[in-house]
């Protein structure tokens, strides 16, 4: 396995905001994110610094990919979306990490990606966060 970026953000922030982690395994960490625009919107990052897929060795890059798709599961899950978004881009910030978005026909800007339109920032109170916390590691554990 790799090692931190001591200039990374993402590096440096991997398990910032604690009460936002509900995941962890060898090789990722599973957080919600803090705009909770689209309910349950989280991501699932790499534990070290590497920044394309094809870096990673055939075992880490199954391990990533697993618990992507175990976080993806727990969140459809937990929070019922139309559709589940996945992204994996790494232009402003290189350093893999999944963008998990639950979808919903109700919002605003369903059936286009949530980066085209403008929108508010949701966050959530610190006892909302932990509930929805609780609630994506009860399906993780089921």
């Amino acid at each position: 396995m790799g090692e931190l970026k001591p200039d990374c953000w993402i590096c440096k922030t991997l398990r910032e905001p604690a009460h936002l982690i509900f995941f962890e395994s060898r090789t990722s960490v599973g957080k919600l994110n803090p705009d909770q625009y689209f309910r349950g919107y989280s991501f699932v990052t790499l534990k070290w610094h590497d920044e394309e897929l094809y870096q990673l060795t055939d075992k880490n890059r199954r391990s990533f990919l697993e618990d992507m798709s175990r976080v993806a599961r727990a969140l459809a899950k937990t929070f019922n979306p139309d559709k589940m978004n996945y992204e994996l881009l790494g232009n402003g910030m290189p350093h893999l990490h999944w963008h998990l978005v639950p979808r919903y026909k109700t919002d605003p800007m369903w059936g286009r990606p949530i980066w085209t339109g403008s929108r508010r920032r949701r966050r959530l109170t610190r006892e909302e966060y932990e509930t929805l916390v609780k609630q994506v590691q009860s399906q993780l554990a089921g």
